[in-house]
């Protein structure tokens, strides 16, 4: 998300747009099992889109399940416990204050970092990337 400084509302023409809401019918897929189309569909998603659904990523479902559960149960503490892990140094628990350009609110985030060889072995080669 950009919080922007200042309202551009004057100059919106000389901005690059994504594709029209009209022609977006699916969220872009990247099949990490073509290893040789993948970071080109990525590239590609994120410029046109800015996110993607990623398939054959070999991570599964009781562990993605498992994960949402532990981040669910993080973010109910108290902010007192929360800010334990933090600050993000890169990683860590973290929080600001949005807007009012922008959405205004609160953002909490959580930055974690693991060894993706690790979770999916056998689908992340050293050469992948």
């Amino acid at each position: 998300m950009v919080v922007l400084s200042q309202p551009v509302l004057d100059n919106l023409a000389h901005f690059e747009t994504c594709k029209p809401t009209g022609e977006i019918n699916i969220i872009p897929a990247v099949d990490l099992s073509d290893y040789s189309n993948a970071k080109k569909l990525i590239l590609e998603a994120c410029k046109e889109f800015g996110f993607f659904k990623v398939t054959n990523h070999g991570v599964s479902m009781e562990f993605l399940d498992r994960l949402e559960s532990e981040v669910v149960e993080f973010f109910k503490l108290p902010q007192q416990e929360k800010e334990k892990s933090g600050p993000p140094s890169p990683f860590g628990y973290g929080n600001k204050k949005i807007g009012p350009n922008g959405d205004v609110g609160w953002v909490e985030y959580l930055l974690l970092s693991t060894d993706a060889k690790s979770i999916c072995p056998g689908i992340i080669s050293d050469t992948l990337w």
